[in-house]
C-alpha cells in the first residue's frame, strides 16, 4: 500500500470547513473555555447556556479571544426547540452548522441506594438525551453540506466507574455509546463522530461538588499520574483537532484527556 500525501484538491482539505460551531454548555467551563479556542481559530461561534447573565460574558469573551461574528442564546441543550433555534441563527448567519461540541453536563452524585430517580433522570436528560438531541439539530445540515465534525464530551467514568458516581459514570458511558454508534451510521459522509473524555478538570461544576475541598484535590490529584488537576483549556486542545477538516480518518473514538488517569 502506497501513501499518497494529501494534495490541493483533495475533498478532504477543501469545502464548507470554516462554518460555524455550535457548543452546548458553551457559557462555563469546558464549553466556554473551548468555545473560545474555536473562536481564536476565526471560525463563527454560536454558544447555548442557561443563564442570561452566562450567555451576555461569554459572548463578549467570544469577541475578546476574536473580534467577529459570534451569539450566545439562552436555552437548555434538552430542548428541541432551544437547539433548532440555535442551528437555525447560525445558518442565517453564516451557513451550515460544520461543528458541533456537546459540553453541557450535570452531575449525579450518590451511591447507587443514595442517587434518587429525580436527579438520575436529570442527568440522563442532560448527558445523553441532550447530546443525543443536538447531534439530531445538526446532523441533517452536515450530510447536506458532506461536510461534519462532532466531538461530545464524555468522562474517564464512562469507562472506569467511581464510588458514589454511579448515575453520573453511567450517563458517560452511555454518551460513548452514542458516540460510537453515531460516528458508524454516518462514516463515509463526510462527518465524523469524536468524544473526548475528561479527567478531574477544575470547572465550575467540579468545583461546587467539592473541588475546593483540600482533602479532595489531595485524593484525586494523588490518583492523577502528572499529578495536578486538568483545566477547561486542557480539553479545549484535545476539541480542537477534532474539528479540524484535516481530521477526516477519526471517528467513533473517545480520547482521554486524563492526565494519564486511565493508563494506569
Amino acid at each position: 500500500m502506497t501513501f499518497t500525501p494529501p494534495t490541493a484538491t483533495d475533498p478532504t482539505q477543501e469545502g464548507p470547513h470554516n462554518g460555524p460551531v455550535l457548543v452546548t454548555g458553551g457559557t462555563s467551563g469546558i464549553g466556554l473555555a473551548t468555545a473560545e479556542a474555536v473562536a481564536r481559530t476565526g471560525r463563527p461561534v454560536v454558544v447555548i447556556g442557561r443563564s442570561l447573565e452566562r450567555c451576555r460574558i461569554a459572548e463578549r469573551q467570544l469577541h475578546l479571544a476574536h473580534p467577529g461574528e459570534h451569539a450566545a442564546l439562552v436555552g437548555d441543550t434538552t430542548d428541541p426547540d432551544a437547539l433548532a433555534d440555535a442551528v437555525h441563527l447560525a445558518a442565517e448567519r453564516w451557513g451550515p452548522v460544520t461543528g458541533l461540541v456537546t459540553a453541557a453536563g450535570r452531575l449525579a452524585r450518590g451511591s447507587v441506594l443514595a442517587l434518587s430517580p429525580e436527579d438520575f433522570r436529570a442527568a440522563l436528560d442532560t448527558n445523553v438525551i441532550g447530546t443525543w438531541l443536538a447531534i439530531r439539530a445538526v446532523l441533517p445540515g452536515m450530510l447536506a453540506a458532506g461536510h461534519g465534525r462532532i466531538v461530545t464530551i464524555g468522562s474517564v467514568l464512562g469507562s472506569t466507574g467511581a464510588p458514589e458516581r454511579s448515575g453520573y459514570a453511567a450517563t458517560k458511558g452511555a454518551v460513548a455509546a452514542l458516540t460510537r454508534s453515531a460516528a458508524l451510521e454516518v462514516a463515509g459522509t463526510g462527518v465524523t463522530v469524536n468524544c473526548v473524555a475528561p479527567g478531574p478538570v477544575r470547572t465550575p461544576m467540579n468545583e461546587a461538588d467539592g473541588a475546593t475541598d483540600a482533602a479532595a484535590q489531595a485524593a484525586f490529584t494523588a490518583k492523577v499520574p502528572v499529578g495536578r488537576w486538568g483545566r477547561p483549556e486542557d480539553v479545549a486542545h484535545a476539541v480542537l483537532p477534532l474539528l479540524a477538516a484535516r481530521s477526516s480518518f477519526t471517528t467513533g473514538a473517545v480520547v482521554h484527556v486524563d492526565g494519564g488517569y486511565t493508563a494506569q
